[in-house]
């Protein structure tokens, strides 16, 4: 898949900082880091692409290591309750993160507003990749575009349904950006992770959703889900018979993005090996296969370039959440 420019710009690859010469003692202590299990917390339910991606990383990180990597899923809040556990755990490297939109940019921006920082009270490691957001609906409806949805919408304002993994997800807040593009009116139903929201929609029990590639295509090659429209700017090179939504709202764009990240203060030389090792995760053949069927381009950045883009999403939604109107 492709992103736009402005985007590529933001995740383009530099190559990572080597370890200075003639550290101090203390930090020279830091190389011999991980010398106990390290736990890899992840804000949602398994089942979703942000469990299928710390399970990947973390199995890879553990042949790397020779310490266990653990997964430990702390769901809630949208997963800002797993992003207030790492902003308050110790800066010592064996408490990450798998960082995500949802838990790191838009849930802090609403169910978890002022538990934490979004972002001065995390240390930015390396954004793994990015999904485009697809426009899916259950078969029970005939949907022929979107423009034949917004048709619909509007004839029957509050009826159609949109799934989302909880209040102040990407989801629920694609489908109210959606809602205030078309000026139709939707009705949103959270559910506790993303696999729960596909397991609503799949039973027929809710309309539609937004949700990432990763989790909607292997539905809609099942037959199970139709794919009505991709969240990117233009079509994907590798649906290009799928309009893009914003082929009928210019402007709409909303994808997904992966990343680790750590406590504040977390030590420039862990952040450094934690860089460089995944780099060269995210280059091996089978995690390239895996991304793929997660249908997300892998990010190749440096930790700098990592934090300056998730500033930059915060920003992004802070202002759409502002021009919305939408509360948790």
């Amino acid at each position: 898949m492709t992103i736009n420019n402005k985007r590529r710009q933001l995740i383009a690859g530099l190559s990572a900082l080597p370890l200075s010469a003639g550290l101090p003692a203390w930090a020279q202590d830091t190389r011999k880091w991980p010398t106990k299990p390290v736990k890899l917390l992840v804000g949602f339910p398994p089942g979703g692409g942000a469990d299928a991606m710390a399970r990947l990383i973390a199995t890879k990180l553990t042949e790397k290591w020779g310490q266990s990597v653990i997964v430990e899923n702390r769901t809630g809040a949208t997963g800002t309750i797993c992003s207030d556990l790492v902003a308050k755990s110790a800066p010592d490297g064996y408490t990450l993160q798998l960082a995500h939109i949802n838990s790191n940019t838009i849930g802090p921006l609403m169910v978890g507003k002022g538990r934490f920082d979004p972002v001065n009270d995390f240390t930015p490691i390396k954004l793994l990749g990015i999904t485009p957001q697809l426009l899916a609906h259950h078969p029970k409806h005939k949907f022929a575009n979107v423009g034949d949805l917004i048709k619909y919408a509007k004839a029957n304002p509050g009826k159609l349904t949109f799934a989302s993994s909880g209040i102040g997800s990407i989801q629920h807040i694609a489908g109210e950006a959606f809602k205030i593009q078309a000026g139709v009116d939707l009705l949103h139903v959270p559910f506790k992770g993303t696999g729960e929201a596909m397991a609503g929609l799949l039973s027929g029990d809710v309309d539609m959703t937004f949700s990432s590639s990763g989790s909607a295509l292997p539905q809609v090659k099942a037959g199970k889900l139709i794919l009505l429209a991709v969240c990117t700017p233009k079509r994907l090179p590798s649906l290009p018979n799928v309009p893009a939504v914003s082929e009928t709202l210019p402007g709409f764009d909303v994808s997904t993005w992966y990343g680790l990240a750590g406590p504040a203060k977390l030590p420039k030389e862990i952040v450094t090996q934690i860089n460089d090792e995944v780099q060269a995760i995210l280059q091996q053949p089978d995690v390239i296969k895996r991304f793929h069927e997660l249908d997300a381009e892998t990010g190749s950045s440096t930790p700098e370039q990592f934090a300056k883009f998730w500033v930059s999403e915060i920003e992004k939604y802070k202002k759409l959440i502002k021009e919305a109107k939408i509360e948790a």
